[in-house]
Formats: structure tokens, sequence, C-alpha cells
């Protein structure tokens, strides 16, 4: 993936306009950081305002995607967008489905859990969402598809979920435990599909396979599972 060189490359451009700028005499430029798991808490920073979209990809925004909730909302709106960034509360459990069913394709996003004050490390592991793949039929809590593991401590792994026919699958746990980042800062998920059968990447290292099943088109979907988490540069590619 190429989104470590495009954050870096954000980054520098950053700091030359900032140079060429007005700025207070003997204030510091902030040094560009190359660490792609690294990202300011700000939601518009370098990495969002300038991120370049690969050859053949589709940014997915907000727009794309229609809201089911699994019981009555709250006053505060589940899911909301600024930019390319789409930030979920968490609450109420749901999620958000694609308006166009997808068969073949590659999906990659950046997502991050915000850490809840005061939540130990237990709370912390647990902290969940996920990726919905070949939703069909109802909506409910939760659809018939197949899912790609956002919780922290199952990151990436490939499950059926919603009543679905139960699927093989290859896990490699050691690879999962050595690339994921913590909570609070940015994991990135590639997600392929061919024929029905979805290949998972975390920062770049894969770590689940499934063998076809019964699903192999459907929408698409992202859970809101009861923990605040924002989600960027959600772009996906259409293939034969």
């Amino acid at each position: 993936m190429t989104v470590t060189n495009n954050r870096l490359t954000a980054a520098c451009l950053t700091v030359l306009i900032l140079g060429c700028g007005q700025q207070d005499v003997g204030q510091p430029v902030a040094e560009p950081d190359a660490t792609a798991t690294e990202a300011s808490n700000s939601t518009a920073d370098a990495g969002q305002l300038f991120f370049e979209v690969e050859d053949g990809f589709k940014l997915l925004g907000l727009d794309d995607f229609e809201v089911f909730h699994g019981t009555e909302p709250t006053d505060e709106q589940t899911w909301t967008a600024e930019g390319e960034l789409l930030q979920c509360t968490g609450n109420p459990r749901g999620y958000l489905y694609s308006r166009q069913p997808y068969t073949n394709f590659t999906l990659r996003l950046d997502y991050r859990f915000v850490p809840q004050e005061g939540a130990d490390e237990t709370k912390l592991s647990n902290s969940n969402t996920g990726f919905l793949i070949y939703i069909t039929g109802d909506d409910k809590l939760w659809p018939v598809s197949l899912e790609v593991q956002g919780k922290h401590v199952e990151m990436a792994h490939i499950k059926a979920n919603g009543g679905a026919a139960a699927i093989d699958v290859e896990d490699n746990e050691t690879a999962r435990n050595e690339h994921r980042q913590p909570v609070g800062e940015w994991n990135s998920i590639e997600i392929a599909s061919k024929d029905g059968s979805l290949t998972s990447l975390l920062n770049g290292a894969k770590i689940c396979q499934s063998q076809p099943g019964e699903l192999t088109s459907g929408l698409i979907g992202i859970q809101s599972e009861d923990f605040e988490t924002q989600f960027r540069n959600l772009r996906i590619r259409e293939e034969d």
C-alpha cells in the first residue's frame, strides 16, 4: 500500500506551505512524521487533507451509504462526516450499508477507536466495529453477511454473520499480533473479494483468507457497535 508515502509527501508539503506563509518570528514549524500509524487527534490532519487515491479506486463517503439502526436512534447523530473522515458514536448499534451491491472488489480504509476515558486495558482491547461483506436479506442485528472483524483483539479475522452458513478460513494470529497498532492509533485494512473468497490484510500483512461459501455478492457495511470509531480514506476498486 502507498498510504505511508502519501502521508509523508503530504506532511512535507505542509511544512513547505507554512514556511512560505507569514508566521511569528521564532515560531517553530512542525517536523513531518513519516510513521504511517501515528496520526494527530485532529480530524483535519495532513493525511486527511492530502490523501491521494490509488489508480482505479473510488473514494466512498457518507452519501454512498444508508443507515440502519438496530434500536431507536439517540438525539446525537450516530454517523457524521467531515471531508473524507467518517465518525461513528457507536450508539445505537447498527450499521452503514452501501447503496449498491458489489461482487469482486478491493476495499481499503484506515480506522481507529477513540479511547474511552477511564477504560481499563480489557475494555480497550474489546473496542469493536466490523466490516460487513455480501449483505443480503432483511436489515437486522446482524444481517446475513460475512464479516471482516474490526474488533481490536480479532482484527481482520473473517467469519460468517447473521445466520450465514459457516465458512472455512485460514487465520494468522501471529501476524495479527505483530502488525496491529494500539487502540487510539490508525490501522489500515484491505479486503479483497474474488468470487466469494475474501482475503484480509492488516497494515499490509495478510491476516486471513476464506474459502468461497454460499454468499458471493451483496452490499458492504460498517458496524456501529458501542465504541466511538473514526474511519478515513474509504475507497473501493471493482474488479473483473
